[in-house]
């Protein structure tokens, strides 16, 4: 498995624009769904933007979507579709989505902290972090690094099967109930079959496991040294785990491939690998934070581990270079009924966030948004 490229074309973003007058056409001609919208369709980039949704609600899949774009620090908050199918309530840039996977560049700038803290090495064994023994985590004598963990080159499996086995499994909801005792008895069943540090494949267990030693390390649960490190710095006060206080009106509900509504993930003991919910507005200041660089865990957390410039991984964040050479700092995310994806350019002082209540496709969606910062 090698690391997902974003496969950027220059004139990518005009190569499917849709005249408005054939847009129209197509609408009326029950082609495309009419969205709901706030997009006000006063600018280039507003309508540039809109024709980019319209394809990507040709998605029967699509309910709902959120977008800010981050051009040269000026925000741009774009939202359509519903919060819950059939209910007609618009999302807005205060809608919490689940964000899935981007949670782990969070933990990335956390496990950059300890670095700093000193209370982690880059380079140390796992095995140093762990209680009990675990001859199994290294490869003819090659230990499985920290920082193996963090960008993918552990060799541990991307999920254990301890999650699938256990009696208590629920296709819906796969990580309620997942334990610590099961995360380590599962990384005492791994086998390692190849060098750590050498291969790239993305695994959610690994990250699972990095953020337990972080917890462990300073004493203090998982959202509560994102919160200290991150959240509280940046204002990003909608940013949480736990949505049982917020009113359901506020919340983008996940929906499944038939567009019926499904339940929310909990990744209660393992939240590192995914726990986070978010909003478009929260991520506005996450990316402007991510971009500025100021924070020394932030831009710790972007150096290069793995790879190359062009494609490599830093603290869990995947590193890019587009065409015309600017470097993009990304992570995307997938539950069982949400999407998103964040993309940060440094060297504009640009960005953008995507987040979504359903599984359709919005990678072409950020292929064109990105090719538009470029430009």
């Amino acid at each position: 498995m090698t690391i997902p490229t974003l496969r950027i074309s220059k004139h990518f973003s005009f190569v499917f624009l849709i005249p408005a007058f054939c847009l129209n056409s197509l609408i009326c001609a029950g082609q495309i769904r009419p969205v709901a919208s706030d997009n006000p369709l006063r600018s280039r980039l507003d309508s540039l933007v809109d024709k980019c949704v319209q394809r990507y609600f040709q998605d029967k899949r699509a309910v709902g979507l959120s977008i800010a774009l981050v051009q040269h620090g000026k925000p741009h908050f774009y939202n359509y579709g519903e919060t819950k199918a059939g209910n007609g309530q618009r999302p807005d840039n205060k809608t919490i989505y689940e964000i899935g996977s981007m949670t782990k560049s969070f933990t990335g700038i956390i496990l950059a902290q300890a670095i700093l803290d000193k209370k982690i090495g880059l380079e140390d064994d796992i095995r140093k972090y762990l209680q009990g023994s675990y001859p199994n985590l290294n490869y003819k004598g090659t230990p499985i690094r920290i920082k193996d963990l963090a960008n993918h080159t552990s060799r541990i499996t991307r999920i254990f099967p301890n999650m699938w086995e256990r009696p208590t499994y629920d296709s819906l909801n796969p990580l309620s109930n997942y334990s610590r005792k099961l995360l380590y008895e599962g990384l005492h069943q791994i086998k390692l079959d190849s060098y750590p540090g050498k291969i790239y494949a993305y695994s959610n267990m690994a990250v699972a496991l990095l953020g337990t030693i972080l917890e462990d390390t300073y004493g203090q649960a998982y959202f509560s040294l994102v919160s200290k490190n991150i959240l509280k710095p940046y204002q990003m006060t909608d940013t949480r785990i736990d949505i049982r206080s917020v009113p359901p009106d506020r919340v983008a509900w996940p929906h499944s491939a038939q567009r019926q509504s499904v339940p929310l993930w909990d990744l209660g003991e393992v939240p590192a690998m995914g726990a986070l919910r978010s909003t478009t507005a929260d991520l506005v200041n996450y990316i402007n934070a991510n971009n500025a660089e100021a924070n020394p865990a932030i831009k710790l957390s972007h150096q290069r581990t793995f790879g190359t410039d062009q494609e490599g991984m830093g603290l869990n964040w995947f590193i890019h270079s587009s065409p015309n050479g600017y470097r993009i700092l990304e992570h995307g995310g997938g539950t069982g009924g949400s999407r998103s994806s964040l993309d940060c350019l440094p060297q504009l002082n640009s960005g953008l966030v995507i987040l979504t209540n359903s599984l359709a496709n919005r990678n072409d969606l950020e292929q064109e948004l990105v090719t538009m910062l470029l430009e």
